[in-house]
């Protein structure tokens, strides 16, 4: 298959000439990575509001420029870092236990679709067939990983006693579960953000399946690119398009728009915003202590 995508080369010289004359829509689909990064702060200061107060211009520092130190590392653990670099406090490693609670918030609107997603693969047909027994057959497993995620962070809020994990956990327990709601509330937002901006690049061409069923290949390709174990090195670029064109295949649709459509995705939503982070990490105070 990954052959027979690679070496249609007039499939893609196809896909490029629409692009070409659609740049209204890809010009939409850029206008809307600042609200996408907007949430992304949003979260930022509602996680670490117990610590400090970040000013917007503060986080949006620490935000984008966790984007370009995430960019090259393994599993973005440069993410971390500088998030906690972006502020001065006495007790920011603290700031880890935030941090993670906000990755955990965005995992759930990917899981809950993604598992749906998942299935409507497996069985290879649309979702929204009248077929009752079916919608049983997902809402179990949505159900359970909401459930477990829910319950690691209440596990992670009242069950630690260690000393050592409790002061990194410690600004998890402060957590009022209004403010978890927010964080989810915020990264279901974004997520939406994502899928609307990656359906206006596959707009460009005639896909013959529904919004729904093309949401639901969105919301494959990011679990995909969330649960499989990489290095992160250019943020899983490869695996977002392979799942994509895995999902959409099954529906017969060509690979090539497909493929274009995820890498403008990643230009817009990581390439850019990195490149763009670049310009904070300078101002970094770091201490290794």
């Amino acid at each position: 298959m990954l052959y027979r995508i690679f070496t249609d080369k007039e499939a893609f010289e196809e896909a490029l000439y629409s692009y070409q004359t659609n740049l209204s829509i890809i010009l939409a689909a850029l206008l809307l990575m600042p609200f996408n990064y907007l949430m992304e702060v949003f979260k930022w200061q509602l996680s670490i509001k117990s610590l400090t107060y970040l000013p917007f211009k503060q986080a949006t520092a620490g935000v984008l420029s966790g984007v370009s130190l995430g960019f090259v590392t393994p599993h973005a653990v440069g993410d971390y870092f500088a998030k906690i670099w972006s502020f001065s406090h006495e007790d920011r490693k603290k700031a880890l236990g935030p941090i993670l609670v906000a990755r955990m918030s965005q995992m759930i609107p990917t899981l809950a679709f993604g598992a749906v997603a998942f299935i409507v693969f497996i069985q290879r047909k649309p979702v929204f067939d009248d077929y009752s027994s079916d919608y049983t057959s997902w809402l179990i497993p949505v159900a359970g990983l909401i459930a477990f995620l829910l319950l690691s962070f209440l596990f992670i809020k009242y069950g630690v006693k260690n000393k050592k994990w409790m002061y990194y956990f410690d600004l998890i327990r402060k957590l009022q579960l209004k403010s978890v709601a927010q964080l989810v509330a915020l990264s279901s937002v974004r997520y939406f953000i994502f899928s609307v901006q990656f359906m206006l690049l596959l707009s460009i061409f005639s896909f013959p399946i529904s919004f729904q069923q093309q949401f639901l290949g969105i919301a494959f390709m990011f679990l995909a690119k969330s649960v499989l174990p990489t290095f992160n090195f250019f943020n899983d670029l490869g695996i977002r398009e392979f799942s994509a064109v895995l999902y959409f295949e099954t529906f017969d649709i060509s690979a090539a728009p497909v493929i274009l459509a995820s890498l403008l995705l990643w230009l817009i939503n990581i390439a850019l915003p990195a490149l763009i982070g670049l310009f904070f990490v300078p101002q970094f105070k770091i201490d290794p202590s």
